[in-house]
């Protein structure tokens, strides 16, 4: 049986802080392999401003020959909205013979009462949340639980918006971001005005 991380995200750009943080859950805990969950739209955030498949091939670009890391397009082909319970069971469902774990950042976990069924993930699935930058209060129900884990994973500055930003403002992200992903943007005129 492989346990498996679940990593879901709109990775609008993925950036070298997704990619660090995916390695840390690679190679310093009990996992065995992180898959990589693009969501074509978060049901807790506006509307995405990429297409889902550039966002597919610019992830595949920056987790190229990466050992143990995955990428799912399941949610493309499942009814929309994306809700996490519905995708992590239907990937329990299709892998019986794996052990799914969802990997969060904190300031999801303080919000985690709002989601879909967020008792059921619990009582099904552990959670293994990493830091964010600012300091979030996680709620008491979530302190204790023995399904939720907090790991010292590395802390990063970058944020999707932010490169998005940059580039719109012809600014330099080409340390944010892998070599070949910039290209791609560049060249398919992404996030340009």
């Amino acid at each position: 049986m492989k346990k498996i991380g679940c990593f879901f995200g709109t990775f609008d750009p993925i950036h070298n802080g997704h990619i660090k943080l995916i390695d840390f859950f690679v190679n310093e805990t009990d996992l065995d392999e992180v898959l990589i969950i693009i969501t074509p739209l978060n049901p807790l955030k506006s509307k995405s401003i990429t297409t889902k498949e550039d966002r597919l091939k610019m992830t595949e670009i920056s987790l190229l020959n990466k050992k143990n890391i995955k990428i799912s397009k399941i949610e493309f082909l499942m009814n929309k909205p994306n809700y996490t319970i519905n995708t992590i069971n239907e990937l329990s469902r299709l892998n019986p013979e794996n052990k799914f774990v969802l990997i969060i950042g904190e300031d999801n976990l303080t919000r985690f009462n709002e989601w879909k069924y967020h008792e059921k993930i619990l009582e099904s699935y552990s959670l293994y949340v990493y830091p964010r930058k600012t300091d979030f209060s996680i709620p008491k129900e979530f302190l204790n639980n023995p399904n939720i884990k907090l790991f010292n994973a590395p802390l990063f500055k970058i944020s999707s918006s932010q490169i998005r930003k940059n580039i719109e403002e012809n600014m330099d992200v080409i340390d944010l971001i892998h070599p070949k992903v910039y290209k791609y943007i560049k060249e398919n005129k992404i996030y340009i005005l």
